[in-house]
């Protein structure tokens, strides 16, 4: 299966030398290059590419901006000089992201990820990832381990970066958001989020469910971390934790469940607060 590209980068350089790269690869076809969102827009308006390798700093509008015209058959590859926005990549839906400059066996990684998908996407259609989603959901129940762990255990979970792995207090653990294959995790003592290479329903299985309490599919939240809500709109809640850790904006929905779960748990810190 050869897969086609569209490369967007306002440096011509680096959009050559990722032409050079998956020619060097292989399978990969450079249908479309852009030096601008503008010009991407017209390209993608014509042509309906498997994979979009975005830059995320541009003059005048940013690689963020192009997403709301990319088809939904197309996968988004973040382009970037900076890795911290590997995390705004993923809560962009981006399928990965690459840091510049981009190292070869990364890269074939990355098209590796995209032939999965672009197969996937071709065989079921444009609503295949969501029910890669759902399928999630019907995994095997959490092991009898997991039930036994306390806010003093920790658990090893895998970061994006190939090979490398992280440890992770459960007590330090105040929410999980799902972003398909990777997720966003907020800790707290200090207050930071990370991104790891980890989906939700695995996390599910393996931290306590006494502990935390399953948001539909996109949240997993520590109900004993959890300090106030408070609502900003009917489609958005504020979830705030204990420590320092940044407020949590989720949907109504998930605010619905939330409250139902806090409303038969009294014992709740903070619940006097809710």
């Amino acid at each position: 299966m050869t897969l086609s590209a569209l490369l967007v980068d306002d440096e011509p350089l680096a959009n050559e030398r990722m032409r050079s790269l998956l020619t060097a690869l292989g399978g990969v076809e450079v249908v479309g290059v852009a030096g601008s969102v503008r010009e991407a827009r017209d390209l993608l308006d014509a042509k309906l590419p498997d994979v979009v390798f975005l830059d995320v700093e541009m003059p005048g509008e940013a690689g963020l901006e192009l997403l709301a015209s990319v088809p939904d058959g197309t996968q988004v590859v973040f382009v970037t000089a900076h890795e911290t926005y590997a995390l705004h990549a993923f809560a962009a839906g981006a399928l990965d992201y690459l840091v510049k400059p981009v190292n070869i066996e990364r890269l074939a990684e990355t098209v590796r990820r995209v032939g999965k998908m672009t197969q996937l996407l071709r065989s079921k259609g444009p609503h295949a990832v969501e029910s890669l989603d759902e399928e999630s959901d019907d995994e095997p129940p959490e092991p009898a381990g997991a039930a036994r762990l306390g806010p003093a255990d920790v658990i090893r979970v895998q970061l994006p970066t190939k090979g490398q792995t992280a440890v992770v207090t459960v007590g330090e653990i105040c929410w999980i958001e799902g972003l398909r294959n990777f997720t966003r995790v907020g800790l707290r003592n200090p207050g930071r989020i990370e991104v790891f290479k980890q989906r939700l329903g695995e996390w599910d299985r393996q931290l306590p469910p006494h502990l935390f309490a399953r948001l539909g599919k996109s949240f997993l939240l520590q109900v004993a971390a959890i300090k106030q809500l408070e609502m900003k709109s009917r489609e958005e809640t504020l979830v705030t934790f204990v420590g320092d850790l940044e407020p949590l904006a989720i949907g109504r929905r998930a605010a619905t469940r939330l409250r139902e779960i806090l409303s038969h748990d009294s014992s709740t810190p903070g619940s006097s607060e809710i």
